[in-house]
């Protein structure tokens, strides 16, 4: 069988092969495809980490004890738990897909913790990418959604979710997989059209193919690597000023100087964003929020306004700050 053409995994410095590193493993083709790629390039001190969903009978139980075989074919260290996420969602009322993603993220952290390492492989490829862009830009992101996915982020809860396969298409993965004869487990649930990234991928990328004759995958994640680019360039800009003297008190308040007024609204906004979540950690902060805080800013504005979780923004004797 002819050997498909080699994949370069895209890897952060600080990834270094001989320290543990947890790998979510699905046991589908892609996070099956990272493991060998991971192999191949050194990673000898993997823990596979399985989270099993319950939402699909049998065949979740089946990808667990594969995940179990892949690890105990390869002398890895295997972590595998079951969580009904159907209960979690109706409990917390959030959908189901969200209730899965946090299930998956505090199981990796409990996996972190036990196994002393905050590094985390997972498996997006392109296609994932311009899917999210998609996603993101109909929910009317600004231009750090339209960056998408990045190689390497920092969740809050201190994980860092590494993806190497970000800009490889699935077409390689598929080749990969096929010239090494390596078995991986079939999703069923990927084919079904209940799930909005499902018919993104199904509907709306072929779609679009066809209306412009070309392949906008490509598209679309080119113009992920330059909305990276310019998110990056205004987010740096923003520390810079919220680091100069002069900008904060000692009790956390932002001084409203002539030099604050006088920044552009897109990095103004960058400012005050990165102030509440940074300065004084609050989380759920939305533009309409950010929006209304510059509104504050002009004359005549508000003196307070309301934030999440029961907050208040106070702007008076030109400084603003929470209570």
């Amino acid at each position: 069988m002819p050997q498909a053409p080699p994949i370069t995994l895209n890897l952060p410095a600080a990834c270094d092969p001989s320290l543990p590193a947890l790998l979510a493993l699905s046991g589908g083709r892609d996070s099956v495809a990272l493991l060998h790629l991971l192999l191949e390039a050194g990673f000898t001190n993997l823990v596979l980490c399985h989270l099993n969903h319950g939402l699909r009978g049998m065949e979740s139980d089946g990808d667990a004890a594969f995940v179990r075989r892949l690890a105990k074919k390869h002398g890895l260290k295997c972590e595998v738990e079951a969580e009904d996420v159907t209960a979690l969602a109706g409990k917390r009322r959030i959908s189901t897909e969200t209730a899965a993603r946090e299930a998956r993220h505090a199981f990796l952290l409990r996996m972190a913790e036990k196994h002393d390492t905050w590094v985390v492989f997972v498996a997006h490829h392109a296609e994932d990418q311009a899917e999210t862009i998609l996603a993101n830009l109909c929910r009317g992101s600004g231009v750090a959604g339209l960056a998408g996915m990045r190689l390497l982020q920092r969740l809050d809860s201190g994980l860092h979710l590494v993806r190497p396969l970000l800009e490889v298409r699935r077409s390689e993965i598929d080749a990969f997989l096929k010239s090494k004869r390596i078995k991986f487990r079939e999703d069923s649930s990927n084919s079904s059209l209940k799930h909005r990234r499902n018919r993104l991928r199904h509907e709306v990328l072929p779609l679009l193919n066809d209306v412009f004759a070309r392949d906008v995958t490509a598209l679309i994640t080119r113009l992920g690597v330059l909305a990276d680019r310019d998110d990056d360039c205004l987010q740096g800009l923003a520390v810079a000023h919220l680091s100069a003297p002069g900008s904060l008190k000692d009790d956390r308040s932002l001084l409203v100087t002539k030099e604050l007024l006088a920044l552009h609204p897109a990095l103004l906004s960058r400012v005050i964003a990165l102030w509440l979540r940074e300065v004084w950690g609050l989380q759920g902060i939305e533009s309409d929020d950010i929006e209304a805080i510059i509104d504050m800013l002009a004359p005549g504005g508000p003196a307070k306004i309301n934030l999440p979780h029961d907050k208040h923004l106070r702007r008076k004797a030109k400084r603003l700050w929470v209570a």
